[in-house]
Protein backbone atom coordinates (compact mmCIF):
# COMPACT_ATOMS: atom_id res chain seq x y z
CA UNK A 1 0.00 0.00 0.00
CA UNK A 2 2.48 2.51 0.11
CA UNK A 3 2.91 2.61 -3.55
CA UNK A 4 -0.50 4.15 -3.05
CA UNK A 5 0.59 7.01 -0.84
CA UNK A 6 3.19 7.90 -2.39
CA UNK A 7 1.15 9.30 -5.34
CA UNK A 8 -0.33 13.01 -5.07
CA UNK A 9 -3.59 11.97 -6.87
CA UNK A 10 -6.83 11.25 -4.85
CA UNK A 11 -8.46 7.70 -5.66
CA UNK A 12 -11.67 6.89 -4.22
CA UNK A 13 -10.53 3.02 -4.61
CA UNK A 14 -8.21 3.90 -2.30
CA UNK A 15 -10.43 4.06 0.23
CA UNK A 16 -12.42 1.36 -0.36
CA UNK A 17 -12.52 -1.45 1.97
CA UNK A 18 -11.40 -3.82 -0.75
CA UNK A 19 -8.93 -1.42 -1.43
CA UNK A 20 -9.15 -2.56 -4.86
CA UNK A 21 -13.07 -1.36 -6.17
CA UNK A 22 -14.81 1.41 -6.36
CA UNK A 23 -16.46 3.07 -3.29
CA UNK A 24 -20.06 1.78 -4.49
CA UNK A 25 -21.68 3.80 -2.06
CA UNK A 26 -20.83 7.47 -3.57
CA UNK A 27 -22.93 6.88 -6.51
CA UNK A 28 -25.79 6.13 -4.33
CA UNK A 29 -24.69 8.55 -1.50
CA UNK A 30 -24.45 11.37 -4.37
CA UNK A 31 -28.33 10.65 -5.81
CA UNK A 32 -29.61 10.99 -2.22
CA UNK A 33 -27.75 14.47 -1.91
CA UNK A 34 -28.79 15.87 -5.20
CA UNK A 35 -33.19 14.53 -4.98
CA UNK A 36 -33.27 14.33 -1.34
CA UNK A 37 -34.94 11.30 0.36
CA UNK A 38 -38.33 12.83 -0.28
CA UNK A 39 -37.80 11.50 -3.91
CA UNK A 40 -37.02 7.79 -2.70
CA UNK A 41 -39.72 7.90 -0.93
CA UNK A 42 -41.90 9.14 -3.73
CA UNK A 43 -40.30 6.39 -6.07
CA UNK A 44 -40.80 3.90 -3.50
CA UNK A 45 -44.43 4.30 -3.00
CA UNK A 46 -44.79 5.03 -6.80
CA UNK A 47 -43.08 1.03 -7.08
CA UNK A 48 -45.61 -0.17 -4.62
CA UNK A 49 -48.80 1.37 -6.85
CA UNK A 50 -47.60 0.45 -10.17
CA UNK A 51 -47.23 -3.01 -8.28
CA UNK A 52 -51.16 -2.88 -6.55
CA UNK A 53 -52.27 -1.94 -9.71
CA UNK A 54 -51.08 -4.83 -12.01
CA UNK A 55 -52.17 -7.10 -9.27
CA UNK A 56 -55.54 -5.74 -10.06
CA UNK A 57 -55.02 -6.32 -13.78
CA UNK A 58 -53.96 -9.80 -14.05
CA UNK A 59 -56.78 -10.82 -11.34
CA UNK A 60 -59.44 -9.20 -14.23
CA UNK A 61 -58.10 -11.02 -16.97
CA UNK A 62 -59.92 -14.65 -16.96
CA UNK A 63 -56.38 -16.15 -18.34
CA UNK A 64 -54.43 -15.13 -16.11
CA UNK A 65 -53.73 -16.41 -12.61
CA UNK A 66 -51.46 -14.90 -9.44
CA UNK A 67 -49.26 -17.26 -8.50
CA UNK A 68 -48.11 -15.41 -4.77
CA UNK A 69 -49.15 -12.43 -3.59
CA UNK A 70 -46.67 -10.22 -4.37
CA UNK A 71 -44.86 -8.58 -0.88
CA UNK A 72 -42.88 -6.34 -2.72
CA UNK A 73 -42.50 -5.29 -6.09
CA UNK A 74 -42.12 -8.39 -8.18
CA UNK A 75 -45.70 -10.09 -9.45
CA UNK A 76 -45.59 -13.65 -10.28
CA UNK A 77 -48.52 -15.17 -12.85
CA UNK A 78 -49.17 -17.55 -15.28
CA UNK A 79 -50.84 -17.69 -18.54
CA UNK A 80 -53.11 -20.41 -18.26
CA UNK A 81 -52.22 -23.33 -21.42
CA UNK A 82 -48.93 -21.81 -21.83
CA UNK A 83 -45.93 -24.14 -22.38
CA UNK A 84 -41.96 -22.73 -21.16
CA UNK A 85 -41.43 -22.13 -24.91
CA UNK A 86 -44.82 -19.67 -25.38
CA UNK A 87 -43.19 -17.86 -22.60
CA UNK A 88 -39.64 -17.35 -23.91
CA UNK A 89 -40.96 -16.63 -27.48
CA UNK A 90 -43.24 -13.68 -25.29
CA UNK A 91 -40.72 -12.44 -23.75
CA UNK A 92 -38.21 -12.14 -26.71
CA UNK A 93 -41.07 -10.80 -28.88
CA UNK A 94 -40.86 -8.11 -25.57
CA UNK A 95 -37.73 -7.49 -26.12
CA UNK A 96 -37.27 -7.53 -29.97
CA UNK A 97 -39.85 -5.17 -30.13
CA UNK A 98 -38.81 -2.67 -26.79
CA UNK A 99 -41.52 -2.81 -24.66
CA UNK A 100 -40.03 -4.19 -21.93
CA UNK A 101 -37.39 -6.52 -20.54
CA UNK A 102 -39.11 -10.12 -19.14
CA UNK A 103 -37.29 -13.27 -18.09
CA UNK A 104 -39.86 -15.90 -18.00
CA UNK A 105 -39.14 -17.70 -14.82
CA UNK A 106 -40.40 -21.23 -12.54
CA UNK A 107 -42.85 -21.17 -9.90
CA UNK A 108 -43.45 -24.52 -8.15
CA UNK A 109 -41.61 -26.50 -10.99
CA UNK A 110 -44.62 -24.79 -13.42
CA UNK A 111 -43.37 -22.16 -16.34
CA UNK A 112 -44.51 -18.44 -15.06
CA UNK A 113 -44.02 -14.97 -15.77
CA UNK A 114 -42.67 -12.42 -13.58
CA UNK A 115 -42.33 -8.83 -13.06
CA UNK A 116 -40.12 -6.82 -11.45
CA UNK A 117 -41.68 -3.54 -11.24
CA UNK A 118 -38.53 -0.66 -10.22
CA UNK A 119 -38.57 2.08 -12.15
CA UNK A 120 -41.00 5.04 -10.76
CA UNK A 121 -41.42 5.74 -14.57
CA UNK A 122 -43.28 2.81 -15.99
CA UNK A 123 -46.96 3.01 -15.82
CA UNK A 124 -49.77 0.66 -15.91
CA UNK A 125 -50.10 1.49 -19.39
CA UNK A 126 -46.86 0.23 -20.08
CA UNK A 127 -48.07 -2.62 -17.65
CA UNK A 128 -50.79 -4.05 -19.74
CA UNK A 129 -49.25 -3.59 -23.01
CA UNK A 130 -46.76 -6.12 -21.33
CA UNK A 131 -50.10 -7.69 -20.12
CA UNK A 132 -52.02 -7.85 -23.59
CA UNK A 133 -49.33 -9.55 -25.40
CA UNK A 134 -49.96 -12.51 -23.40
CA UNK A 135 -53.33 -12.95 -25.52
Amino acid sequence: LDALNARDEWNPADYAIQLSRRARGLPFWFSLAVHGTDAYAAAIEAAFTLTAQTVEAIRLLPHLELLVEPELTVVVFRRHGWSSEDYDRWAAELLASGTAFVMPTRFQGEPAARLVLLNPRTTITDVERVLDAMT
